[in-house]
C-alpha cells in the first residue's frame, strides 16, 4: 500500500514537470513550423524574428531567454556583409544570433550569440533532427545562479536546415513547487536529470550535481536502465531521519528523454498505520480476555455452587452433622458421582455413629477392643477426609475450567475408586473438548474455505452466465448471416448455372457462324470462279469483235455497217471485262474479309468454349460452397442450441452457488462460536488455534473475454457436434 502511495505521488510530480516542460516545448515547436512557413513564403526578415523572439518570451513568466541562431549562409546570404553587426544583431561569424533574456528584476534585454557547435542545444537538435531538451546546468556565477534547461528545435524548409530556436526554462520554480508536496503527510518529492544530476533538491548546493555513490545509488541506476520504479528500503536524511526512496524514471514531455522523480517518506509515517493496527489487536485482545474472565465467572457461578454446597454439606458432617441433607445425587453428571461419594461418606459416618452406640452399648468389651476399633474410625475418618479434601480441590480446578488437573496422590483403598473415577472423567472430558477444539478448527477453516470459493465461483459463473448470453446473441445473428449466405450462394449458384447454359447456346451460335462464315466463303470462291469465266468470254468477245472490223476493212463500204457493229461490240467487251475485274476485285477483297471474319469468329468459338469451362469450374465451386453453407447453417444452429442449454444450466449453478455459499458463511460463524466456548477450558498441550487465511497467491483462473470465446467457439462451430462436446469440456 505504501509503494503505491508513493508511485502515486511520483506521478503527480512527474505529470506536474512534464506539464511545465511540455509548454516551453510546444512554444518552441510552434515557433520552428511558423518560421519554416515563413521562409517557404518568402516572408522571414530580421524584424519579424526580434519581434518574435521577444513576445515568446513575454509569454512564459519563468522563462529564462528566446533565442535564433543562423546557420551558416542560410537566411539571406549576408554573412559577410553584417559581421560584428551588434544592431542587426550578427555574432563574429556574421550570423544572425539573435536573444532575449530575463534579468532576476523581471527586465527584458537584448544579445547575441555565438555558436557553440559541441553543447547539447546545438548540437542535439542537428543531429537528430527534431526537438531536444538538455541537461539542466547552473547559468552565470552569483548568490543564486538559476538552474536552467534548454528547449531547442531546428527550423527546416524542405531537406534545408536554416537555423534552431528554442527557450531556456528556469527550474527555479520547480522545486518551489515540489517543496509544497509531502506525500502521506511527511515525505518529499525531488527530482533527477536523465544523467542522475539533481535537479530538485532541498540543499541547493547538489542541484546539477550527480547523485554519486550515496545509498540508492545502485537502485538508481537498476531504475534507470530497466525505465521500472526502484524503492530503496531504508535511508537517512541529513537532520538523521530514517526514511524509504523511491526512484520512478518517467519521459518529459514529447522528448526522447527520461528524468526520474524521487519521493522519500519517513519510515515513522510507514510504520504508523502498523503501530495504530497493533494497538487495535492489543485492545482487542484485551477485551477478549475480558470476555473470557466473565464467561468464567459465569461458568464458575454455574458449576461452583453445587460444589460448594458439596464442601457445606462435607464440613457439616465432618463437624458430625449426620442429619444433613446430602443435595445433587440424582444429577447423572460427575457432581452427582461426588454427591453420591459424599452421601456414601454420610451413611458411613452413620454407621460410625451407629457402632459409636453399639460400642456405647457394649462396655463391657475389653479396653484393647475400644482402642482398636476408636483407631480404625480415626483412621477411617482420616481417610475420609484427605478423600474430601482432594475431590474438593480437584472440582475447584474444574470450576475453574482447568481439566489439566489430576489426583495424583492416592486415596485410602476405600477411596481410591473415587480419585480412578475422577481423574478417568476429566481426561475423558478433556479429551473430548480437544477433539471438540480441533474438530472445530477444521470446520472453521473448511466452512470459510469453501465460502470463500463459492464466492470466487459464484462470481466466474456469473460471467460466465453474461459471457453465454452474450454469445448466444452473436450466434444468433451469425445463424442469420450464414443462412442469408447460403441463401446467395444457392442463388449464385442458380445464375452460374444460367451461365453455363447461355455460354453453350452462345458457342452452337457462333459454330453455326463459323459454317455460315465458311459456306459464304467457298461461294465468294465460286463466284470468282464465275468471274474468271465471263473476263474470259470478255477477251475472246473483244478478239473476236477486233477480227470481224478487220474484215470489215477489207470489205470497204460493204462492211461499214458490220464494222460499226463490231467496234460497239469491242467497247461492250472491254466494259464488260473492266467490270468483270473490278467485281473479281471487290470478290478478293471480300473473301479476304470473309477469311479474316471466318478466323475471327473461330477464335471468338475457342474463347467462348474456355469461358464455358470457367463457368463450369464457377458452377461447381458454387454448389460446394451452398452445400458447406447450409451444413454451416445446420452447425451453427446446434451451437446455438448448446449454448442455449448452457446458459440456462450456468443459471441454475449460480443460484446453487449463492445458496452454499451463504451456508458456508453461517457454518463458519457458529463454528468460531464454538471455538470461543471451547477456549475457555484449559486441555493442556498447545491447542491448536486455526483460522482462514485467504492467501494472496489464492489460485484464480483467468475468465476469458466473451469476445475471444465467441471467436472459438465460432471457428469450432463448422466441425459440427466436436464443437459441442469442446464447448462443454471447457466449461
Amino acid at each position: 500500500m505504501t509503494r503505491q502511495i508513493m508511485i502515486g505521488e511520483a506521478n503527480k510530480a512527474a505529470s506536474f514537470v512534464s506539464s511545465i516542460i511540455a509548454e516551453y516545448d510546444g512554444a518552441a515547436h510552434a515557433t520552428s513550423a511558423l518560421l519554416a512557413e515563413r521562409y517557404a513564403e518568402g516572408k522571414l526578415d530580421r524584424p519579424s524574428l526580434l519581434r518574435a523572439m521577444r513576445a515568446k518570451l513575454e509569454a512564459f513568466p519563468h522563462g529564462f531567454n528566446s533565442w535564433f541562431i543562423e546557420q551558416p549562409k542560410a537566411l539571406d546570404g549576408r554573412q559577410e556583409e553584417l559581421r560584428n553587426n551588434a544592431d542587426l544583431s550578427t555574432n563574429n561569424e556574421g550570423l544572425f544570433a539573435v536573444g532575449y533574456s530575463r534579468g532576476s528584476d523581471g527586465t527584458i534585454s537584448h544579445g547575441t550569440y555565438e555558436r557553440i557547435e559541441d553543447s547539447e542545444w546545438y548540437r542535439l537538435p542537428i543531429d537528430t533532427g527534431k526537438g531536444a531538451l538538455t541537461n539542466p546546468f547552473i547559468y552565470g556565477v552569483g548568490d543564486n545562479p538559476p538552474l536552467i534547461a534548454t528547449v531547442a528545435y531546428p527550423v527546416k524548409s524542405g531537406d534545408k536546415l536554416i537555423a534552431l530556436t528554442g527557450n531556456a526554462v528556469d527550474l527555479t520554480s520547480l522545486s518551489a513547487a515540489l517543496s509544497t508536496v509531502h506525500p502521506m503527510g511527511t515525505g518529499r518529492v525531488t527530482l533527477l536529470s536523465a544523467k542522475g544530476d539533481w535537479v530538485v533538491n532541498p540543499d541547493k548546493s547538489k542541484l546539477a550535481t550527480p547523485y554519486g555513490t550515496d545509498v540508492g545509488s545502485a537502485e538508481l541506476k537498476e531504475s534507470i536502465a530497466a525505465q521500472t520504479a526502484q524503492i530503496v528500503p531504508t535511508m537517512s536524511w541529513a537532520d538523521g531521519t530514517d526514511v524509504q526512496r523511491i526512484f520512478l524514471p518517467f519521459k518529459v514531455a514529447r522528448f526522447d528523454t527520461t528524468w526520474i522523480a524521487v519521493v522519500d517518506v519517513p519510515l515513522d509515517t510507514i510504520n504508523a498505520p502498523l503501530n495504530r493496527q497493533f494497538m487495535a489487536i492489543l485492545i482487542g485482545l484485551c477485551l477478549v480476555l475480558l470476555l473470557v474472565i466473565c464467561i468464567g465467572w459465569l461458568v464458575s457461578r454455574i458449576v461452583g455452587r453445587p460444589i460448594q454446597r458439596l464442601a457445606v454439606t462435607m464440613d457439616a458432617l465432618a463437624n458430625g452433622d449426620l442429619a444433613t441433607t446430602v443435595a445433587g445425587t440424582a444429577r447423572t453428571d460427575e457432581i452427582g458421582a461426588m454427591a453420591k461419594a459424599v452421601q456414601v461418606f454420610k451413611d458411613n459416618g452413620l454407621r460410625a455413629a451407629a457402632l459409636e452406640q453399639e460400642a456405647v452399648a457394649n462396655r463391657s468389651l475389653s479396653e484393647q477392643e475400644r482402642r482398636r476399633m476408636a483407631d480404625a474410625d480415626r483412621l477411617r475418618a482420616e481417610e475420609m477426609a484427605q478423600a474430601t479434601m482432594g475431590l474438593g480441590e480437584g472440582l475447584k480446578h474444574l470450576a475453574g475450567g482447568d481439566l489439566t488437573f489430576q489426583l495424583d496422590e492416592p486415596f485410602a483403598p476405600d477411596f481410591e475408586t473415587l480419585r480412578v473415577d475422577f481423574n478417568a472423567a476429566v481426561s475423558q472430558l478433556s479429551e473430548t473438548l480437544r477433539a471438540v477444539a480441533d474438530a472445530t478448527g477444521g470446520i472453521d477453516n473448511g466452512s470459510r474455505e469453501v465460502s470463500a470459493s463459492a464466492d470466487d465461483l459464484s462470481k466466474r459463473t456469473e460471467q460466465q452466465a453474461a459471457a453465454l448470453e452474450e454469445t448466444a446473441a452473436a450466434l444468433d445473428q451469425i445463424t442469420v448471416n450464414v443462412a442469408n449466405s447460403s441463401k446467395r450462394a444457392d442463388e449464385a449458384r442458380k445464375v452460374a448455372v444460367l451461365a453455363n447454359e447461355s455460354a453453350a447456346e452462345s458457342g452452337r451460335v457462333v459454330a453455326n457462324a463459323v459454317d455460315a462464315m465458311q459456306k459464304i466463303e467457298q461461294s465468294s470462291n465460286e463466284i470468282s470462279n464465275i468471274i474468271g469465266v465471263i473476263d474470259e468470254i470478255a477477251f475472246q468477245t473483244n478478239l473476236l469483235a477486233l477480227n470481224a472490223g478487220v474484215e470489215a476493212a477489207r470489205a470497204g463500204d460493204a462492211g461499214k455497217g458490220f464494222a460499226v457493229v463490231a467496234q460497239e461490240v469491242r467497247e461492250l467487251a472491254q466494259r464488260s471485262a473492266k467490270a468483270a475485274k473490278e467485281i473479281k476485285d471487290l470478290i478478293r477483297n471480300s473473301s479476304v474479309e470473309v477469311h479474316g471474319g471466318v478466323k475471327l469468329v473461330s477464335d471468338t468459338g475457342e474463347a467462348l468454349k474456355t469461358i464455358e469451362g470457367y463457368i463450369v469450374a464457377v458452377n461447381q465451386h458454387m454448389d460446394a460452397i451452398a452445400t458447406s453453407a447450409k451444413e454451416q447453417s445446420v452447425g451453427l444452429a446446434e451451437v446455438n442450441t448448446a449454448v442455449n442449454q448452457m446458459d440456462q444450466v450456468t443459471q441454475q449453478n449460480a443460484a446453487m452457488v449463492e445458496e452454499t455459499s451463504a451456508a458456508g458463511a453461517t457454518l463458519a460463524n457458529e463454528s468460531g462460536r464454538l471455538r470461543e466456548l471451547v477456549s475457555q477450558f484449559q486441555l493442556g498441550g498447545a491447542l491448536r488455534q486455526t483460522a482462514f487465511v485467504m492467501s494472496a497467491g489464492t489460485s484464480r483462473h483467468p475468465v476469458q473475454s466473451p469476445v475471444t470465446r465467441l471467436a472459438g467457439k465460432v471457428a469450432r462451430a463448422f466441425s459440427g457436434n466436436a464443437a459441442i462436446k469442446e464447448s462443454w469440456e471447457e466449461y
